[in-house]
This record gives C-alpha cells, structure tokens and sequence, in this order.
C-alpha cells in the first residue's frame, strides 16, 4: 500500500540556477496510474483508491484541501504522481521558509479535474560535509539533529560547494493530480468552465531513485 499524505508543508524544485552550487532540484518521482475509487472516507478525509493491477493506493488529502472535484466510490481515475526534491544556500536574513498547500480544479476534454500540492519546507545549518561518503549531516530550526546521503548527482554537487555553518531551505515537493474519466460535463459548461488547471513544474532532470533524504527533510 503506498500512502500519499497532502498536509501543510514542501519544497519547490526549480531550475538549475546560474551560480554553480548555489541551488539543486531533482525529480524524484514522475508517474501514472489508473484505478478505481474503493472507498471515500469524509471524516478521516481518505480515499482509497485500486490500480488495475489490484494495488491499493490511500491518499489522505487533510482539511485544509479545498475547491476540488467530488469524488465518490465506483469513479475511475487518471492520476499522477510528481515528487520533487530542492535545496538552496539561504540568503541572510532571509525569513524562514514556510510550508503550502496548493490546490486547482478544473476539466480536461470535459472531465473533472483536480490537483492537489504539498510544499514542505525546512532549514537547516551545516554540520559536517563528507565528500567521500556523500554524507551530510544537519541540524533544522526545531533542534534535530539528521545525517543524509547524497546519492543523486545534482545534490552531490550542491553538497561540494557547501562549507560547514551553511544555512540551507530543503524543500520537498509532492503532487497529485486527477481526472476523473467516468464524469463529464455539457459541452457549454465545459467551454465556460474548463479553464487549465496549473500542475506543478518538474525539473528537467532524469527521473532516478530518491535519495534517503533525513525525514525531516521529507
């Protein structure tokens, strides 16, 4: 079972910056399903969701989520899934980052459509840098103490031109996006309506496994 939470919080991956080592983002999730709603839970704001291949998927949504497509048990749909990972040297005296909720709705050839983004933010101060281990270790704002290993590229670059005392934002981004395909609207509502939903940006970077990022940083 995969557990998809959108509450408060993230990180937003942008493009490589012109300053070598001064920022990085990777993609390090970018997929597509179909399934079927099993169950729509209103109180626990969960739903349960089967891939075609029988997968179970929960997505618990959190009550800040708004503005978005009814769904109900029995409906089909797409979906996609985007995580994307940033870091970048904060700027002094900068205030500290603060986590986000997006939402949009809106129609796709006529078919509801929702996108739900999570923004989670954090920062945190260099501790020890390891090159040869592609080993960090970091202390956030609410005093935790964490050690990652770099395994992506781009984040063993940003890692090289850090220096211990740093401040850094880590973001986290996750996304997910549906349309739901047994649902459609009347054409002239769907011409005065169907306005396009923004998705989140995903860097133009090759999709590879997630590094074990501490999970504060998650």
């Amino acid at each position: 079972m995969v557990a998809c939470a959108f509450t408060v919080g993230g990180v937003v991956a942008s493009g490589l910056p012109s300053v070598a080592h001064a920022q990085a983002s990777v993609l390090l999730k970018n997929q597509s399903a179909k399934a079927v709603v099993e169950t729509v839970d209103h109180e626990a704001r969960e739903l349960l969701l089967r891939e075609a291949n029988g997968h179970l998927i929960t997505i618990e949504y959190g009550a800040a989520v708004r503005d978005l497509p009814h769904v109900n048990a029995g409906d089909k749909l797409s979906i996609r899934f985007v995580e994307t990972l940033g870091a970048d040297i904060a700027a002094p005296g900068s205030p500290l980052p603060e986590s986000t909720l997006t939402t949009a709705r809106g129609y796709v050839h006529g078919h509801p459509r929702g996108v739900i983004a999570a923004f989670r933010r954090e920062r945190a101060t260099v501790q020890t840098i390891d090159l040869a281990t592609h080993t960090l270790s970091f202390v956030t704002t609410d005093g935790e103490s964490h050690i990652a290993v770099m395994r992506i590229k781009a984040m063993q670059e940003f890692m090289a031109g850090l220096k211990v005392g740093d401040v850094i934002d880590i973001t986290r981004m996750e996304s997910i996006s549906y349309v739901i395909l047994n649902d459609t609207v009347a054409p002239a509502a769907d011409q005065t309506s169907a306005a396009p939903v923004a998705t989140p940006a995903t860097p133009a970077v090759p999709a590879v496994p997630a590094a074990p990022v501490a999970p504060a940083a998650q």
